[in-house]
């Protein structure tokens, strides 16, 4: 019998609201104090990072003010609405470029993407406004923040024979992206504590904003892999459970997930033996980085189905 209960501690989790900046770090915290208090040994690696800081964003389609969130690691304004853009598409084709996007399968704003250049999210119910209107003002202001990160490293820091990731911060609420994550190898960590003397287990920080070019995403999973790149070669396989609890949980291999999922430098030299765990990603896009990526997304079966595959698979 399972003595944890997964939806009850991602309710805890995601209290934190976006897990940016400090909001990161009190959500370390917590997963830090609910390790100490099961009396489980962990390791902290810090590093530091940057984050965009929004202080104010701004649309304005003739006269009326629209909602909106910045979308963008730097400061600017522009005029016009000839640069909308699926935010759906891959960021790095408009990386640079100034652009206000939405997501057209979710229903309130989503912020997809983000950019090296002025940018902003709108709802897709919105869009028929922007697309319209003929005096259309974007502004935004952002400052380049500094702070310090944090992975929390369980189990065997030496010789491991599987490495399992999880991210831990968040744009928006973040449940299934990526509380669901953290929970299921929390739950593995607390339920088959034997799998702590083999395997690494990391919580890791600072996964979705960073000013890392061209991934801006991933930046805590390098910050490990520039420190500890030697035992992610020497172990048998490199997890990463990432979306899961809103459908049946799949582990794939693909180079394209792994490379999206997964962007640490050396991705194609580790490809072969990394694998992604997911669950229904059609699902997850029409709440992406939004404020319906809550509780109800998920559902506890399917996040012990998580828990239960990632246990049979470390112990082949």
């Amino acid at each position: 019998m399972k003595n944890f209960n997964q939806i009850e501690f991602i309710k805890k989790l995601i209290s934190f609201g976006e897990r940016q900046g400090k909001a990161e770090n009190d959500a370390a915290d917590f997963i830090t104090n609910f390790l100490t208090e099961r009396n489980i040994k962990y390791f902290l690696h810090n590093f530091n990072t940057f984050i965009p800081d929004i202080k104010n964003s701004s649309l304005i389609v003739d006269g009326e003010k629209i909602d909106c969130y910045a979308t963008s690691f730097v400061s600017g304004e522009f005029a016009g609405n000839g640069d909308i853009v699926s935010s759906l598409i891959p960021s790095r084709y408009l990386l640079d470029y100034s652009n206000i996007n939405f997501n057209p399968v979710c229903s309130k704003i989503s912020r997809s993407n983000h950019y090296f250049a002025p940018s902003i999210a709108v709802s897709k119910n919105d869009l028929s406004k922007v697309m319209n209107g003929t005096d259309v003002k974007v502004k935004v202001d952002v400052e380049k923040k500094e702070y310090y990160s944090k992975n929390i490293l369980v189990g065997n820091t030496k010789n491991p024979n599987n490495i399992i990731f999880a991210h831990y911060d968040s744009v928006s609420i973040g449940a299934t992206d990526n509380a669901s994550g953290v929970s299921v190898i929390m739950d593995t960590i607390i339920n088959s504590e034997e799998l702590l003397e083999d395997n690494l287990f990391i919580f890791s920080g600072n996964e979705e904003l960073s000013y890392d070019r061209p991934f801006y995403w991933g930046h805590g999973f390098r910050a490990f892999e520039k420190d500890y790149v030697g035992i992610m070669r020497s172990a048998d396989s490199l997890f990463v459970v990432d979306c899961v609890g809103n459908g049946k949980p799949v582990i794939t291999d693909d180079l394209h997930i792994c490379r999206l999922a997964f962007p640490i430098a050396f991705i194609d030299e580790l490809a072969g033996k990394t694998r992604i765990m997911h669950a229904d990603m059609n699902k997850l896009f029409k709440v992406y980085h939004s404020e319906l990526d809550d509780i109800s997304q998920l559902d506890n079966n399917h996040l012990d189905e998580a828990s239960d595959l990632l246990v049979k698979e470390l112990k082949k």
